[in-house]
């Protein structure tokens, strides 16, 4: 029996191209393992999003559940210029998804999956709340100490492995929107710095080839998943991400391959030409 791939993106409107060139490349890379798809969302028309649906059903073997969560539910949670409401849906996960499902891969939109996901298909959480890769990020535990978290790690939420039938069985959605309210006012990183606080010792390492981000050069083997993190991404013109081509790679074999640089000006041409003689 082949192994049943759950995954998880949550998206709003202004991610549904990215979401779309991510789950592209989730597919051309795993043509031999069943996907089962979970969108949650909050737009108000869905008619596009139907429309990529329709898409992908037609050219790949996947199966897609539509869940719908009202974003005006986290109208006073801190974000930034580059980061929407949809970031906090990963907090009410095991209640907005079907009890049904026990495990699941959550993924952001800003990623590309280069390889066979097959290895996490296989995974069994089993005791253990979340499987995540670390950042070795010092100053984020520094911050989380500092708040009287005795964490000693801390991972980067863009890609989890997530053991829902124990959030279930701890009311861990509730649990972290609580987390949140407490923290709001001190939080940084969003929803990823409420998983740290909560988690900081119920989670287990995933290998950084499954999350591999700030990415300065190109590397010797090729991470099984690129996160695109930060406030630059690959589709934007000025970004200079080693790995941006694959973004454009696997846009082209979505609906959005006519898309063109919304930011491309005389100005960031100058720009760019100018990055690029500096760094020659």
């Amino acid at each position: 029996m082949k192994k049943l791939l759950n995954i998880i993106f949550t998206i709003d409107e202004s991610y549904i191209q990215h979401f779309t060139v991510a789950l592209v490349s989730v597919c051309e890379n795993n043509v031999d393992l069943p996907l089962n798809v979970f969108i949650i969302h909050d737009l108000k028309d869905t008619n596009v999003l139907k429309e990529i649906i329709l898409f992908f059903e037609n050219k790949y073997p996947i199966a897609f559940n539509l869940l719908s969560l009202e974003s005006s539910l986290f109208d006073n949670y801190k974000l930034t210029d580059h980061v929407s409401k949809a970031t906090y849906f990963r907090l009410m996960l095991s209640d907005i998804m079907p009890l049904e499902i026990d495990q699941a891969i959550f993924l952001d939109s800003d990623i590309i999956v280069t390889a066979s996901l097959n290895e996490l298909a296989g995974l069994d959480l089993r005791n253990d709340y979340i499987m995540a890769v670390n950042e070795q990020d010092i100053d984020s535990v520094d911050r989380l100490n500092n708040l009287g978290i005795p964490a000693r790690e801390y991972f980067n939420a863009g890609v989890l492995i997530i053991n829902l039938k124990l959030w279930r069985q701890n009311n861990v959605s509730t649990e972290l929107v609580a987390t949140a309210k407490e923290y709001m006012d001190k939080l940084l990183w969003w929803d990823q710095d409420v998983l740290n606080i909560y988690f900081y010792d119920k989670w287990k390492e995933l290998p950084s080839k499954f999350n591999k981000k700030n990415i300065i050069n190109k590397l010797k083997e090729l991470p099984v998943i690129i996160h695109f993190a930060g406030a630059s991404k690959p589709w934007h013109y000025l970004n200079n991400h080693p790995y941006k081509k694959l973004y454009w790679k696997y846009l082209k074999k979505t609906p959005f391959k006519d898309y063109r640089y919304k930011d491309f000006s005389l100005k960031n041409l100058i720009k760019r030409v100018v990055y690029f003689n500096r760094t020659l």
